[in-house]
């Protein structure tokens, strides 16, 4: 479990993970997990970042260092979560980027922070996602039955098959993507107070779970700013290395050292 901001209180909600150990860090990346990933997702990116950034990763729970607590029942639910852990970590200016289901978990608890007067992010990137309110945003995901979601793992390439051949690991994997999946068939989202931070999308070539137009609607939600980037083949993509994410920091003409932007009252 998790300790909330420090005292003795035990946490079961949605949170935050640092990863690695980088003291001279001046800027946050903060990365979401997709559907049956984990803060370690993130962890071969700690050699990788450029010295300026800290790498700090978002947990559901259900997984990882919280593999007992319960699943959270919604998207909405874990970004008010999310939310509320942020508290330490707003010192620094930061970037969240979201892959997937963690695009959604992204954008969310970006528009949790403004609506608390919280420290926002001064960009969001997400990537292979159909953007908030998209009709197609579920029509490329599987059932939800044991067989449905092994083979939609088969499909992805995503998955080691030392784990898709293992029973132990299937049955704690199979439960953990049908509860994340879950969260992106039930997301509705609601209108509300635009964010003030421009959004960069990025999509892989020929995925068929985040077409190109899915993610061209970024742009009804982007009022500061909105750009596309396209690259490689496949669904992960994007996961594959940071080098995209620094692209985009590149593209909006951010740097590290820049003061970071509070919500406005």
């Amino acid at each position: 479990m998790m300790q909330r901001d420090g005292n003795s209180e035990a946490y079961d909600g949605a949170g935050f993970v640092p990863l690695g150990v980088n003291p001279g860090g001046t800027c946050r990346l903060v990365c979401f997990h997709y559907a049956g990933g984990s803060a370690q997702t993130f962890f071969p990116w700690t050699k990788l970042l450029p010295e300026d950034y800290a790498l700090l990763a978002a947990e559901l729970p259900g997984r990882g260092r919280r593999r007992d607590a319960p699943f959270v029942p919604s998207i909405r639910s874990a970004a008010q979560q999310l939310a509320e852990a942020w508290g330490p970590y707003g010192d620094l200016p930061a970037i969240f980027y979201g892959h997937s289901l963690g695009a959604l978990l992204a954008y969310e608890t970006a528009r949790a922070l403004k609506s608390r007067g919280q420290t926002l992010p001064e960009l969001l990137v997400v990537s292979s996602r159909a953007a908030p309110g998209s009709p197609t945003s579920t029509h490329t995901l599987p059932a939800l039955s044991d067989g449905d979601l092994r083979r939609y793992l088969e499909s992805l390439e995503g998955t080691p098959r030392a784990v898709l051949d293992s029973k132990p690991l299937m049955k704690r994997a199979i439960p953990m993507l049908r509860a994340d999946l879950q969260l992106i068939y039930d997301y509705r989202h609601e209108p509300g107070p635009a964010l003030d931070i421009p959004i960069h999308v990025i999509g892989a070539i020929d995925d068929p779970f985040a077409p190109l137009e899915c993610l061209l609607e970024w742009r009804s939600v982007a009022p500061a700013g909105f750009r596309l980037q396209m690259q490689g083949k496949g669904h992960f993509s994007p996961m594959r290395t940071p080098n995209a994410v620094m692209q985009a920091v590149e593209d909006h003409g951010l740097a590290p050292v820049r003061e970071p932007i509070r919500a406005a009252s």
